[in-house]
């Protein structure tokens, strides 16, 4: 009797982290790719040397390795490290909130729980986590603060770094650090950081590695290139206003991912995971195009494009007959087969992961002991083995996350990752191939005639498409892409290929959300108006508007009734802003504020057709050296009144007059306006005057002071750069009462 061909198995393991670089600086906003390096990217592949005959492949994501290349070159500003490496001593009060905020763990995760002096850090933020974030680093020491620093990085090194020197002599210390300590923790990053991309490219080249590669910025290329696919699977569909269909966009994404791949790494990849694993028919001719042999996807996708109808599958005697049928309703020699996509720019070979499978080594095993997760994983693969005894060359494929799965794993899942390679290792009846590996020995002999549309989650693509704040998003992004389009800036483009990405549109879903959603709403918001800035374009008034909505706590309010300011700068009588209503501020972070320029509330009334607006700060010394923009906008006009004013020592308001709407003005350049001692302009069309709080009155044009859609958006600046967006999303209209 024959003894049956080992099970093979293929590990597809998928590196991928958002494009972090900020759109006006280029400095990392966010340090995550450079923490799941020294935690993640590294240890997946190094671990892999001590079991040579294991063979698996890795999906990196270009936008990934790029970002790796500018922290290897040692070339980068990253607005956290740079937090790390300041002084404890010199941290200002802002910075010291920063650190507090951004970077100490909740108690109960992991990485806190792990080491003492962190978990204390922890709590005592904690306990002071109900005062503002400038109040709470008041409660810590210049000693505890240092601590932070160092723990927050020091916590995210993999263990095995942790366990050998020199990092093993900080964590033994674990309290009272010194400035020195951080060059250490320098020092071991760098050596990191410089070994990642370099480790891949060796696995490779000794066979142990298959490198694939997705589209470069990660964008969803079905919505790509036609944005009313959503529908196919999901019938009841909100779509955007303007159907975004692009198909030249996507073909670029592929295209440069698989020159960047190659320039990198040596060698054009044969295989692209799709971002979000999310293909369809569409998709199949610019991936053909581009010489790619295979891609990947959910069992849900395959269950659908067979639709739950494909008969069973029979061996060449006959024999062979599945003993049971998935959830899905797809049989096992149907989900843990290779499929060749025949089409008529030429054929494609597609694989399908184990939704289960995936999902226990992604979600569930993290909970276990690790020696019986791995045990349970075996199992479950000597048992298909079984199952699968009679079906011709079948590929179980088991495809995730490679850095985000071992967040809650013991170890960081290094233990349950060498109890199941041991596990692999010794069992001659289980192969671990690559995906390119299986195809060569087994192409595949199954045709799939239709692909689905749709991606690994739920098999639709409802995660990026169908709500109100992704239709508005999908909306911006076209008219900023048709306008970099337009342009033949190269500059602009890329913004726009950024903005394509899967990331922001991720957190724009109803089911989504975290701490940080208002920055990725920001972030996103600022990359499409750097498209406008470039292009010397006006800036839609939508741009300065939050996609998310606010909190009920955060929304605006109307004036009660007229206000009668003296605009001086000064608040005298209470009755001067007695009934104004109040704007609902975007909420920024810490990191896109500097310490002078810190807002408590804008409020604005009306005098007849004049608008009064007054910008209450912190501490009236933030005042000087702001920079705000005051924009009335009015729905269906491209002319609103702008106004532009900047804060000079001694009380003095410097006024722009970027246009007027209604008038001969309005495409007027920017020009400042004569002023007389004060700040108040001799023109009485604006007065503005600084001293406790800033004033401002703008008298309009009646045909701008009314109207049912009339609203206001107030930036908050410094150097340029908007620090503040207060705006009155929400209310019908401020012209009810301006008569």
């Amino acid at each position: 009797m024959l003894t049956p061909e080992p099970l093979h198995i293929a590990f597809v393991w998928h590196m991928h982290q958002p494009y972090y670089r900020s759109a006006r600086t280029g400095v990392f906003s966010m340090p995550w790719a450079r923490m799941h390096a020294l935690k993640d990217y590294l240890d997946m592949v190094e671990i892999l040397a001590d079991y040579p005959e294991l063979h698996q492949t890795f999906n990196l994501v270009p936008s990934l390795v790029e970002q790796l290349e500018d922290y290897a070159s040692g070339h980068f500003t990253d607005i956290y490290w740079e937090h790390t490496l300041k002084p404890a001593g010199d941290l200002d009060p802002t910075e010291r909130a920063f650190v507090v905020e951004r970077m100490c763990e909740h108690p109960d995760h992991p990485r806190a729980r792990l080491h003492d002096r962190y978990l204390e850090l922890a709590r005592k933020r904690e306990a002071h986590a109900s005062h503002s974030w400038e109040a709470c680093a008041e409660a810590f020491t210049v000693d505890e603060l240092r601590d932070l620093q160092i723990w927050f990085n020091l916590a995210w090194f993999d263990p095995l770094a942790l366990a050998v020197e020199p990092l093993a002599e900080l964590v033994k210390q674990g309290r009272g650090f010194s400035e020195d300590h951080k060059q250490v923790l320098a020092q071991v990053q760098t050596d990191m950081l410089v070994r990642t991309l370099p480790t891949y490219r060796e696995a490779a080249v000794r066979g142990q590695a298959e490198l694939s590669t997705s589209p470069y910025f990660h964008p969803i290329l079905p919505l790509l290139i036609n944005s009313d696919c959503a529908r196919i699977s999901a019938p009841d569909t909100l779509l955007p206003s303007r159907r975004f269909a692009h198909r030249q966009d996507a073909a670029e994404q592929v295209s440069s991912a698989l020159d960047k791949h190659e320039s990198v790494f040596g060698k054009r990849p044969q295989g692209m995971w799709c971002s979000e694993q999310a293909v369809g028919e569409d998709v199949l001719p610019i991936l053909i195009n581009a010489g790619l042999q295979w891609t990947i996807s959910d069992e849900t996708v395959l269950a659908r494009s067979l639709s739950g109808a494909a008969a069973p599958a029979t061996a060449a005697n006959g024999a062979y007959t599945p003993q049971r049928m998935e959830p899905n309703g797809l049989s096992p020699d149907s989900l843990y087969s290779s499929y060749r996509l025949e089409r008529h720019e030429g054929e494609l070979a597609i694989v399908f992961r184990d939704h289960t499978l995936s999902d226990l080594i992604g979600f569930a095993y993290q909970s276990w002991d690790s020696r019986h997760a791995a045990a349970d994983l075996l199992q479950r693969l000597r048992d298909l083995r079984v199952t699968l005894a009679s079906a011709p060359c079948p590929l179980v494929t088991i495809a995730l996350d490679g850095e985000n799965a071992w967040e809650y794993y013991p170890g960081d899942g290094r233990d349950f990752l060498r109890f199941l390679y041991e596990g692999l290792n010794e069992d001659p009846s289980l192969r671990c191939v690559t995906i390119e590996e299986h195809l060569r020995e087994c192409p595949p002999v199954r045709s799939l005639g239709w692909l689905h549309t749709g991606s690994w989650i739920g098999g639709d693509l409802r995660t990026w498409s169908g709500d109100k704040a992704h239709n508005t998003a999908w909306d911006l992004l076209h008219d900023a892409r048709d306008a970099a389009a337009a342009s033949g800036s190269s500059a602009a483009w890329r913004h726009i290929l950024i903005a394509e990405g899967s990331d922001w549109f991720w957190w724009f879903g109803d089911h989504r959300r975290s701490d940080l959603d208002h920055v990725w709403d920001l972030e996103f918001r600022v990359r499409l108006q750097e498209v406008y800035r470039l292009l010397q374009r006006p800036l839609p008034t939508a741009l300065l508007i939050p996609i998310l909505d606010q909190a009920p706590a955060a929304l605006p309010s109307l004036p009660r009734g007229p206000v009668s300011p003296v605009i001086d700068g000064r608040v005298g009588e209470a009755a001067e802003w007695e009934a104004a209503g109040l704007l609902a501020a975007d909420l920024p972070s810490t990191m896109q504020r500097s310490e002078q320029t810190q807002i408590d509330e804008v409020r604005f009334g009306w005098q007849a057709e004049t608008l009064c607006v007054m910008i209450v700060p912190a501490s009236p010394a933030n005042l000087e050296g702001l920079e705000v923009e005051l924009r009335v906008v009015r729905q269906g006009s491209d002319d609103d009144p702008v106004v532009r004013l900047a804060l000079k020592e001694g009380g003095r308001v410097e006024v722009s007059r970027v246009r007027w709407a209604c008038s001969s003005e309005k495409h007027a350049p920017e020009t400042p306006l004569e002023r007389t001692p004060g700040g108040i302009p001799a023109q009485e069309r604006v007065r503005a005057a600084w001293a406790d709080v800033l004033e401002v009155s703008v008298a309009l044009e009646p045909s701008a002071a009314t109207g049912r859609n009339l609203s206001l958006v107030v930036h908050v600046g410094r150097d340029g750069m908007i620090e503040h967006v207060f705006h009155s999303v929400g209310l019908t209209s401020i012209a009810g009462e301006a008569l």
